[in-house]
């Protein structure tokens, strides 16, 4: 198998639970999408300073050992509030070459002459809310998991039959009008298999559209995603005609965090919907923190792959870890495990209590099977016996190959998000990760385990509960008084609301949001909590403060109304 491991700084995030209830994270969301909506802004911004995943604990160890060296070197700088970005760039553009801006998440990429000139420059500017090494990612080959055997005696697309593919794609009518962006080394857009099925293609390194694969893996990821069934060619992605758009971040296996950053930010400006990352490391940084927090609060899915370390110590890893809900709860994506043929959890895969569930990932003895797909038509790393033990076939001008790891777990169950989605387009996207959830055919026991999550992905099941699924928001209620510059702010109890034949999900909480910029960014004035309430706010600054109400349900369907706009007196 081939596996990205991300090598980031020392770990200073924790899982996304840390963060707050999800409730509040899609209430935030939901009110910043709504001013959105009526600016008619491309997309949300993140709103800084946020509840990072991570420890109040500064960066401090990282920091000083920044500034230990007098060479030259790549950081990423991010800013406590957006309005510092230009004089912090500043500051960076008087010691370096211009650094480029990721405005959407408040983080700068800069190359400075000297490290610890860098950091006696920002140390002790208020406006920094940390400094961080941007440090290179690298693909690395899982130990011994890149496999092909035409010898296996197992059907080539057992995967696709698995988690009821088929049926998923008769739900929605075959395939999703949702884009998948996967962020890999690129695909072979002339692969036979592949040809209409790739949208944008984004080259992290030129900013230019040439996404050449020379690695092997980015193609193998999107051929399990998209590759065109019935063709008499070779095998057939979980997806059918869904569009994917490819995002090389390497040409040699080695990319930084910047690059990490950059095709995140060109997918979710572009309007992928689902992001399929088949990373895993050990370490998280801030700023890829900040990027899934930016994937999320502009509806994307973030889909990752557990990890294949299970065998070698069984690490946290990273970013799975950060997205899946602990122990089966809803989070802010998915994690996602790799399973056998016969339902088994691979050995290699990563179990902990952030796995979500399951998709096939793996042959029943190893080495010589696991799940197939396309490779590009160049020699890639499939080919090389030192890193690889696999065989390579050809077939109608193509290649294909089997290869083991959750990086090619991660993408059948992106697919047959893309699908869900489809059977029902209102649904969330931490609504279309519950969905997957809620819907997994378990093979492991009972109910959520550390190795299977929830069960193993199942598309069938997954578009009857997309069907009943209750996506239906209540209606906010809410009454306020001003008094000079106070206002008394009441929110009141509203029902919960859903359609016929679909379900209640109930379970009502109230929350309240307040902007003190006229409403380009808010901030949480009172937590979600069940039951209604009563609070006073102060009219602050120069700007005009916009108070909004909300009322949410069980399933995290959140009525916004903004209940009105003050200047101070």
């Amino acid at each position: 198998m081939l596996t990205t491991l991300l090598w980031a700084v020392p770990l200073l995030a924790a899982p996304a639970q840390a963060w707050g209830d999800l409730a509040d994270r899609v209430a935030l969301r939901e009110v910043l999408r709504s001013h959105a909506r009526a600016a008619t802004a491309r997309s949300v911004t993140l709103p800084l300073p946020e509840p990072l995943r991570a420890p109040t604990a500064s960066n401090s160890g990282e920091l000083a050992a920044i500034a230990r060296s007098d060479e030259a070197a790549r950081l990423l700088v991010g800013v406590r509030a957006h309005r510092d970005l230009r004089g912090v760039a500043g500051a960076l553009r008087r010691i370096g070459p211009r650094p480029e801006a990721f405005r959407g998440i408040g983080v700068l990429a800069a190359r400075v002459p000297s490290a610890a000139a860098a950091v006696a420059r920002l140390r002790a500017d208020p406006r920094v809310a940390y400094v961080e090494r941007d440090r290179r990612l690298r693909l690395a080959q899982g130990d011994p998991f890149d496999v092909v055997d035409p010898l296996t005696g197992i059907k080539y697309t057992w995967a696709y039959d698995e988690v009821r593919a088929g049926d998923a794609l008769a739900a929605a009518r075959g395939g999703s009008r949702r884009t998948v962006a996967v962020l890999d080394t690129g695909v072979d857009v002339n692969h036979p298999e592949l040809v209409g099925r790739i949208g944008r293609t984004f080259d992290t390194a030129s900013g230019g559209a040439d996404v050449t694969d020379v690695v092997g893996h980015g193609t193998f990821v999107t051929g399990l995603i998209s590759a065109i069934e019935g063709n008499g060619i070779g095998g057939k992605g979980v997806a059918g005609a869904t569009q994917v758009m490819a995002v090389r971040g390497s040409t040699d296996g080695s990319f930084t965090i910047a690059d990490l950053l950059r095709g995140m930010d060109f997918a979710v400006s572009r309007g992928a919907d689902v992001l399929n990352l088949s990373l895993a490391g050990e370490t998280f940084s801030l700023s890829q923190a900040r990027a899934l927090d930016g994937a999320f609060i502009n509806g994307v899915l973030s889909v990752a792959a557990s990890g294949n370390k299970g065998d070698h110590g069984n690490p946290l890893a990273f970013p799975a870890a950060a997205l899946g809900g602990e122990r089966g709860g809803r989070g802010i994506g998915l994690s996602v495990a790799a399973t056998r043929p016969d339902g088994a959890a691979a050995p290699f895969s990563s179990h902990n209590a952030y796995v979500s569930l399951a998709a096939p990932g793996a042959g029943s003895t190893g080495c010589p099977f696991g799940v197939f797909s396309t490779l590009p038509a160049g020699r890639s790393e499939w080919d090389d016996p030192l890193r690889s033990c696999s065989l390579t076939f050809p077939r109608g001008g193509a290649r294909y190959a089997y290869g083991e790891g959750t990086s090619f777990a991660t993408p059948i169950a992106a697919g047959i998000a893309a699908l869900t989605w489809q059977v029902e387009p209102r649904l969330a996207s931490e609504q279309v990760a519950d969905v997957l959830v809620r819907s997994a055919r378990q093979t492991v026991g009972t109910g959520w385990n550390e190795f299977t999550g929830a069960g193993i992905v199942d598309g069938a099941a997954a578009a009857a509960l997309a069907r009943r699924y209750d996506v239906t928001a209540p209606r906010v209620r809410a009454k306020l008084r001003r008094r000079g510059n106070r206002v008394a702010v009441r929110v009141l109890r509203s029902g919960d609301r859903t359609e016929g034949g679909r379900e209640l999900a109930g379970e009502m909480s109230y929350g309240l949001f307040v902007s003190r910029d006229g409403g380009r960014s808010f901030n949480r004035a009172v937590r979600q909590r069940a039951r209604p309430f009563r609070t006073t706010l102060l009219i602050r600054g120069s700007e005009t403060n916009v108070v909004a109400a909300i009322a949410c349900d069980g399933n995290v369907n959140c009525g916004v109304k903004r209940v009105g706009r003050f200047r101070r007196r």
